[in-house]
């Protein structure tokens, strides 16, 4: 901009002004201009184009909603062009010293039907920048926000910038009804304000990229044919892939640019922070704990490095009626694992437009803001609990196997879903029905967390090769996935979910019955003390214990559709407990059979 542009600016007011103009304020701007076309925005952003290409953030991968919300800000065209179209999430858990070959595999073996991608965000933001500004975002590159006055009531708000590089730089002002802090890590607001909350999951990260694609494929020698010879074999390396061991994962994520990210992360109820503070630490760690990505990744010149300590966090809030709000990473930060960054700048976006709407219209700004953010804090706080338990699993590789369909499922039968059919927009005693199946799906979560964390600790295993489809056609995770196409009213999607969340409960049950039975007695009233299955609300129905001797098509006709779908996907149970044992241990969980009705009599409701 130029300098007679800056000072036409200097001391105008705008309708929002969004501080940052990353991934989350350009993809904000994008979406307030689309949505409502009347507003002035104004963008403040330190750096200058040219990007370059592979820029070095931490969130190049995205997932099913994140995507999904790309795609309905008219990103999808752009997207198949320009950025990786993703091979779905794979992981590889437990024995870091074996051969890739000879570890357990989970991830798709078919392109995904729901596109998510691979982001260069060096190009994506430097292409977001121009996108924005065709949709008339006055955009400021160059620029470092100095301060800001937040003002209360109608009073508008005061941001101070300088522009970088000058020797005399003049400080300018600009006023705006809303403001937005996409500032990042920096939190401009989230800091003055001290509105940042601990987390209960404590994990640092070392990242950094790599000149060239690495394909994990090479990883295996050729003349392994079980590795090689699949269908899906020459599409892995677009995965985002997952190494894994106790307390750590590494992730492998190939950029458009012909760039790598290679990243470790380490829980620290099992490694240290000194672990990922440098380079030659991160590799170290690498080197030891996963020796095979360490030789693959020795030819690799290095380009860069980060890393965070203590990355997750929670907030009080994240919107206030005094029309400020917190986006991306300037708000809440949960983990890397599930790539769900830009989910939560959908969410944060798209709320943001909620109640800017919300003004516009001269609504209760008060009251929405408030069921916003107890919205936000849930969504939070319900994914924060998927990753803080889960140290011990990431090195049990059937307990990640059971991990991955739990959260898949819970992720596309009810977050997807209240994100993409506008749940949110609902609103008092309409949106009582979804908060409570959004707090049973997450109370099931986290007594899933548990149990998979106690059978890991109580029954440690060494991976053996072979390969998991996840998921796996026929399957309710794909019904799950196929269904984030599909649109339906606010009532058709509550149905929907009742319908899921009945399911989520037989999948608990049967985890829990899988779990039990390959445990022994001892070790299952162990686990049963630790994971405190006495208070979960969740019955096992007597017959399914019945089911356990019974063998072949006997079995598999005895078995409901949820337990064989479990089976398939997991594998049949390895049996150690006797069913009078395992009846003994699951006797507070086990449901009364049905009363036997009479003809015509009608169903209790």
């Amino acid at each position: 901009m130029t300098q007679l542009g800056l000072d036409a600016i200097d001391g105008s007011s705008f309708d929002v002004v969004i501080c940052g103009g990353g991934l989350a304020g350009l993809l904000l701007g994008l979406q307030l201009r689309q949505e409502l076309p009347q507003l002035r925005v104004l963008t403040l952003e330190k750096t200058k184009r040219p990007l370059p290409d592979g820029c070095h953030k931490v969130g190049e991968s995205s997932v099913e909603l994140g995507s999904q919300h790309l795609e309905r800000l008219g990103l999808r065209e752009y997207l198949l062009k320009h950025q990786l179209i993703k091979h779905g999430l794979r992981f590889f858990p437990g024995g870091g010293h074996k051969p890739l070959a000879e570890r357990y595999e989970i991830g798709p073996m078919q392109e995904p039907i729901v596109s998510s991608y691979q982001l260069d965000r060096g190009s994506f933001e430097s292409d977001l920048r121009g996108f924005n500004e065709e949709q008339g975002v006055t955009l400021i590159e160059g620029c470092a926000v100095r301060d800001v006055e937040i003002g209360s009531g109608e009073a508008e708000h005061t941001i101070y910038f300088e522009m970088l590089g000058e020797a005399q730089p003049k400080r300018y002002s600009v006023k705006a009804r809303w403001l937005a802090d996409a500032t990042g890590r920096h939190a401009l607001i989230r800091k003055r304000l001290k509105l940042t909350r601990g987390s209960k999951h404590s994990a640092s990260a070392g990242w950094y990229r790599v000149d060239g694609k690495v394909d994990i494929n090479d990883m295996v020698p050729k003349d392994v044919s079980r590795w090689h010879d699949t269908e899906f074999a020459k599409e892995r390396w677009r995965s985002t892939n997952h190494m894994m061991g106790p307390g750590y994962w590494t992730w492998v994520i190939p950029l458009s640019s012909g760039l790598t990210s290679i990243g470790v992360v380490i829980h620290e109820e099992l490694h240290s922070w000194d672990d990922v503070r440098s380079l030659e630490r991160t590799q170290a760690f690498i080197a030891k704990h996963e020796p095979h990505l360490a030789k693959l990744l020795e030819p690799y010149k290095v380009l860069d490095f980060l890393c965070l300590r203590e990355y997750s966090h929670t907030i009080g809030r994240g919107w206030s009626s005094d029309r400020w709000a917190l986006c991306g990473e300037a708000g809440a930060f949960v983990d890397p694992l599930y790539s769900p960054g830009t989910d939560f700048i959908a969410y944060a976006n798209t709320f943001t437009a909620e109640l800017i709407r919300t003004d516009l219209e001269g609504g209760d700004l008060e009251t929405r803001t408030r069921e916003l953010n107890l919205q936000y804090r849930a969504l939070v706080g319900g994914n924060i609990d998927v990753y803080a338990q889960s140290a011990p699993v990431y090195g049990h590789p059937r307990a990640m196997l059971a991990k991955v369909y739990w959260d898949n499922f819970a992720y596309w039968s009810y977050s997807c879903q209240y994100f993409l059919r506008r749940i949110y927009k609902l609103t008092g005693a309409a949106a009582v029905p979804f908060q409570e199946l959004g707090m049973r799906i997450v109370e099931l979560s986290n007594y899933m967390q548990a149990l998979l964390r106690e059978w890991a600790v109580l029954a440690p295993e060494e991976p053996e090769p072979g390969s998991v489809g996840m998921p796996r056609f026929p399957s309710v995770l794909v019904d799950a996935h196929l269904a984030l196409r599909n649109e339906m009213t606010p009532d058709e999607t509550l149905e929907y979910m009742r319908m899921r969340i009945a399911q989520a409960e037989e999948i608990a049950g049967e985890f829990l019955v899988r779990v039990l039975g390959e445990l022994g007695e001892e070790k299952g009233a162990q686990l049963m003390a630790k994971a405190g299955v006495a208070r979960w609300r969740l019955h096992v129905n007597p017959e399914r214990i019945d089911v356990e001797p019974s063998v072949g098509l006997a079995r598999r006709h005895a078995l409901s559709p949820i337990a064989r779908d479990v089976e398939r996907s997991l594998g049949k149970m390895q049996r150690r407990t006797h069913e009078s044992a395992l009846r003994a241990l699951l006797a507070l969980n086990l449901a009364p059979k049905p009363a036997q009705r009479a003809e015509g009599q009608p169903a209790e409701a």
